[in-house]
């Protein structure tokens, strides 16, 4: 993982297939984890975002495979 650009708002990072292959597992192992109600306290964002984070991630590494 190297960050390539950071600003206050915004932090380009590169990751390797595995880091994003990690960051899937995690997101969803905390999606089958943390009920509903409670997401938002625990995670700091709402399952629903999560699952289209999950969804991007997955979009990448299908990516990453046909290359």
């Amino acid at each position: 993982m190297e960050a390539t650009h950071i600003t206050k708002d915004k932090i380009t990072v590169a990751f390797s297939r595995n880091e994003i292959a990690l960051l899937s597992n995690a997101i969803n192992e905390t999606l089958n984890a943390v009920e509903a109600w409670e997401f938002h306290t625990r995670i700091g964002e709402s399952p629903e975002r999560a699952k289209e984070i999950l969804a991007q991630l997955g979009e990448m590494l299908d990516k990453s495979k046909q290359m």
